[in-house]
């Protein structure tokens, strides 16, 4: 018997420092904007700002350009995530992208869980093959400060409630297949 992997969802995750004051920025960004509510119950959302009010886009721009492929993505907006103990967020996708990303700001304290998107047409397999491989439909994803992870916008993925009193914060945004000059959409 021979067995490999069909269609499986591409992750990558590249590490750098956090910069000098990103910490300190986030929570006046937060103090001076208000809270939007998307997937996140009890945490802080912002609004989708465009790309020349986020002053980190080139730490962004020098990390991805690690993988000369996402050359080739358009930075769409992003936006602010900082949950507090107890806060989290819904799973979800994000519709209309090619990819999303997340860069942590904070240790993300393997709250990030990604869901098989297959999940719905494959729970018999889960439960009765995929065991057998120790394959699970949820997946834990572990990000360090300064971690940047990006994967298929379809693929569902939640964060589980914070469980530190100091705020976990992260910035969110999506990409999408095109030029990427320094337009943004």
């Amino acid at each position: 018997m021979q067995q490999s992997v069909l269609f499986a969802s591409p992750i990558w995750k590249f590490s750098e420092p956090v910069p000098e004051g990103a910490y300190e920025w986030a929570l006046e960004y937060k103090k001076a904007n208000p809270s939007v509510e998307y997937s996140n119950r009890g945490g802080y959302q912002s609004r989708q700002q465009s790309l020349d009010k986020f002053p980190y886009i080139m730490h962004i721009r020098n990390m991805l350009g690690q993988f000369t492929p996402f050359n080739e993505f358009m930075i769409g907006g992003w936006w602010l995530n900082v949950n507090e103990k107890g806060d989290y967020n819904l799973p979800h996708t994000h519709p209309g992208t090619d990819l999303a990303a997340a860069w942590y700001i904070t240790d993300n304290e393997r709250l990030l869980y990604f869901q098989d998107p297959l999940i719905q047409n494959r729970s018999n397999l889960y439960a009765n093959i995929f065991a057998q491989f120790n394959e699970k439909a949820n997946k834990a994803f572990e990000c360090k400060a300064g971690d940047l992870v990006v994967f298929p916008s379809d693929v569902p993925h939640s964060v589980e409630q914070h469980k530190l009193d100091k705020p976990r914060i992260s910035i969110a945004f999506n990409m999408v297949a095109g030029n990427v000059s320094d337009r943004s959409y």
